[in-house]
Formats: C-alpha cells, structure tokens, sequence
C-alpha cells in the first residue's frame, strides 16, 4: 500500500518559529504558515513538514513537550492549526507534524506525578532507578531533583526524562523492566493515543523524532522495532493511510520497524554527507570537493538496496533545524549539483525552509538549546523590507541573518536562480513516470557518475575534464551536450 500512496511526496520543511509572522509579536505562526501556502503551491510541494508546536518550555526547540495535545499559544490556537490544515488540503498540500515519542519536558505533568514519592498510576511510566543511592554512569540519570527516592533516565538534554518502554538487556533488575512487562505499555499506549488525537484532527502524519531510542539497552534495534510494530498495528487499523518517517538513520531497521519512510541524515557513515558535506572534521573532503566517491557509490547502492527489499522510502533532504545549511560547505553552484542527484534519486526529498533560495548559515549565541544549530533557524528571508519581511516586530525571538541577504524576492526577479531551479526539477520529477517507481542503476567511471531510471539518466560529472553525452537534454548546468568538470545534467536517452 504504502509504495504507491507516497512515492510522489515532496515535502517542505517548516520551522515555525521562524517562517512568518502573521501578528507581528516577533515569533513565526500557524497563521504565517497559512498566508504563505499560496508560496509553498506555486514551488511545487506537495506536503509539509511542521516542527513542533507543541506547549513547550523551549529548552530544546520545542522538542521538550509539556502536553503533546496543546499548541503552545505563541504559535496560535487548535482552531487556528485546524484552518491551516483545511486550507493545505485545499490545494492538495499533506501536513506531517513531528512526534516526539521518547521523552517529554520535565514539566510534563505526567512526569511530576512519576516523581512523587507516593506510588501512583504514572510512577512506572518513565525510568527511575529505585533507590537515589543507585547511580549507573553507564546512564543519563538526574538525581535528587524530586520526592521520589530514584534517579530518572533522561533521553538527551537533562530536561527530557525519557518514557519507560523497557529495556532489552537487563542488568539492574531491581530498576529496570523488560520491555514485555506490560507496565511499559502505558508508554507505548500513551504515544498511541498521542498519535491517534491529531490523525483525527486532521494531520496527514508524522515525522518521528529520535525514533530509534524507545527501548533501552537494545542495541540491535530488535525490541524497539517490536514496539513500533505493536504501535503502528494500533494505530493504521484506525488510520491505515496515516505516513510516517523517521528519525532513525537505519533503513535496515527503520522499514522492519513499520515507517513508510527513513531519513538519510548528515551522519558521518552515509552518502549524503560523504556528497557534499564532508570536509577536514569529518573525513572530507565531500565528493563535490574533489574526495573519494567508492563510499559514496557504495553506501548509496546499500541504502536503496535497503529500499527495494523492505518496501520503504529513503527521505532525502536539503538540511533540516539540527544542522548547518548547505552554503555552509559548498557554492550554489555545486548545490545545484546535489538538488539534481535528490529530486532524481527515487524516495522522499524533503527541502528545509530557506534553503530553496539559498540562505546561509551563521553562528549565533545559544537559543532554545540550539547552539550551533541557532544560526540555521534564522527568520525566512522574504523581501528588503523591515526584518527581512518576516515580521514588522520591533524585536524578533530569533535575530534575521543580517550576513545573508538573498531574500525570495531577489530569486523571483532572477531566472536563474536556485528558486526557479528547484522549481524546475520539481517539475521534472513529476511529469516523468520513470522518476516514480524505484528502478535505479548507478555507475561511475573516471568520476562521471551516471544514474539510470528508465528513460532518463543523470550524468554528474566530478572529474577535471569536460565530457560529452548522447541524448535529449531535459535540464543542464552545462551547454549544449557538453558538461565541464563538475557539472551534471538530466537527459532522456
């Protein structure tokens, strides 16, 4: 079911905090959001991709959920997020908001009931050792922050106590359960319930957060692949046509675990980051650099391998909230080299906000847990006018990134900018049957990389000298039949 009802997503990444502000108090909206769908039609996308919106402290951006079934009122209301919904499905627009299963704020108050020191219903819901004396370095645990006589395990930052679906391997059982015992399953129902409220408010799915870090010690991934399987098995016999993609970096697990879709994130051991992010802290230089394509090719082959086998979709992506942007590490010329290879390859594409007029990336102070990731959350950057046209605010929660100036009304003006490409491979992408199914070959030879899908073949050429190729040319960097070192072009042979 799943092959056929998403291969032909394209997704737009929206962090709302920063996209418009429709009532000028400095934050991006819901009703932002909704005033500049007409914008998000017009490129070509087909889904969204919402960051949290959630009641929040924002220690994290958001991800740090206080009530995962309350929209945090600077983002606006139910009613407010039930309009954008309508009007996105209006215009055939899919909304895919993020859940956030493995932890939640510790101010969640589920979680202060946890730790009190009178058992309750809520004390087995979230890991605590049974004794504040019973300290494990081998764990994230917090001591002596409540009543409770206990450390609580948290899943990242020291405010995100982490949800007990159990442990795997054992080795303290005076704490830890195993992930079958059915206290556990009050996790697993929670985030079942979780799903099921905004499926019936009208969501189109979810992107899952950190969705390998369910079960503890389960290094193999074989127990927290179990519990999406009793997850999901709740939820699509209510919503069978609910998407899901996820977190998880794994195709080899992510699709045995149940999720329609699987990131290819920028992590050191893929090809994504081995293409265009890789420099001199992380074994670069990227191919797009001049740097070694066998692992590139290799990883690429095995992730779509992957694919074919377990009936998924590979999620490929621009960047996203948690990493530096593209023109971090490469020209926008050599960015439109990696948009060929995305919106070619088969799976999800997934453009973050910004990055289809080529924002830039700057360091900025530590907001909301960012760090370095702050300065790729800066406001979208509309025209000239006030702040950018994000807001007319006389102070913005995040600063405008004053170091980049292209706006999207310079790339309106301009043909050939990354805008009108990107559109323009969109476009491509769904007009062409063959750019549909998940047929793929690849080959390289002598750093000419070619990428067959039925009619059509991308021809990406990173070696020093200028090639020549047969065919029709669909869209090209290059002139005529001609590319010259480091430039790719589609054709139809």
């Amino acid at each position: 079911m799943r092959n056929e009802e998403f291969k032909d997503l394209i997704f737009y990444e929206i962090y709302p905090t920063s996209f418009f502000d429709s009532n000028n108090d400095g934050v991006g909206d819901i009703n932002g959001i909704t005033l500049k769908l007409d914008y998000i039609k017009e490129l070509g996308f087909n889904a969204l991709w919402i960051n949290p919106f959630y009641l929040s402290p924002f220690k994290d951006g958001g991800y740090d959920i206080v009530d995962h079934k309350e929209i945090d009122p600077r983002f606006g209301t139910l009613v407010d997020f039930k309009n954008l919904l309508n009007e996105a499905h209006k215009r055939n627009i899919k909304v895919c908001i993020d859940l956030v299963p493995g932890h939640t704020s510790e101010e969640h108050p589920y979680f202060l009931r946890s730790g009190e020191e009178a058992h309750n219903e809520y004390s087995d819901m979230f890991i605590w050792t049974n004794d504040v004396w019973n300290y494990n370095p081998k764990y994230k645990l917090i001591s002596g922050r409540h009543p409770r006589n206990g450390n609580y395990m948290v899943n990242f930052f020291s405010f995100q106590p982490a949800l007990n679906f159990g442990f795997k391997d054992i080795d303290d059982p005076s704490w830890q359960m195993s992930y079958k015992d059915e206290r556990t399953f009050k996790a697993r129902n929670y985030i079942c319930d979780v799903i099921i409220y905004w499926l019936k408010v009208g969501v189109d799915g979810f992107r899952v957060d950190m969705a390998d870090s369910l079960v503890k010690n389960d290094d193999n991934k074989e127990a927290t692949i179990e519990v999406w399987n009793y997850i999901f098995g709740v939820v699509k016999a209510k919503f069978p046509h609910a998407f899901f993609v996820s977190e998880w970096c794994n195709p080899w697990q992510a699709f045995k675990a149940g999720f329609d879709s699987d990131f290819v994130l920028d992590h050191w051991d893929n090809f994504y980051h081995a293409f265009i992010r890789a420099d001199e802290y992380s074994n670069g230089p990227s191919a797009l650099n001049g740097g070694d394509l066998s692992f590139f090719i290799n990883d690429l082959k095995a992730r779509y391998e992957a694919s074919v086998n377990d009936g998924g979709y590979l999620a490929y992506i621009s960047g996203n909230h948690d990493v530096l942007r593209l023109t971090h590490y490469a020209s926008i010329d050599k960015i439109k080299i990696y948009y060929m290879l995305m919106f070619f390859l088969p799976g999800i594409p997934f453009i973050y906000y910004g990055d289809e007029i080529g924002m830039g990336y700057k360091k900025l102070a530590n907001k909301d847990g960012g760090y370095q990731r702050v300065g790729s959350r800066t406001p979208m950057q509309w025209d000239h006018t006030v702040n950018d046209g994000f807001s007319k605010a006389k102070e913005l929660y995040l600063p405008v990134n004053t170091a980049s100036d292209i706006t999207v009304e310079d790339n309106l003006n301009d043909e050939k900018s990354l805008y009108y490409f990107i559109k323009e491979l969109i476009k491509i992408r769904q007009n062409n049957e063959d750019l549909k199914g998940k047929y793929m070959e690849i080959n390289e030879n002598n750093r000419v990389i070619n990428i067959t899908r039925g009619t059509l073949s991308l021809i990406i050429n990173l070696s020093n000298d200028d090639i020549n190729f047969d065919g029709e040319v669909i869209i090209s960097l290059g002139k005529g039949k001609t590319l010259n070192p480091y430039q790719s072009a589609i054709i139809k042979r």
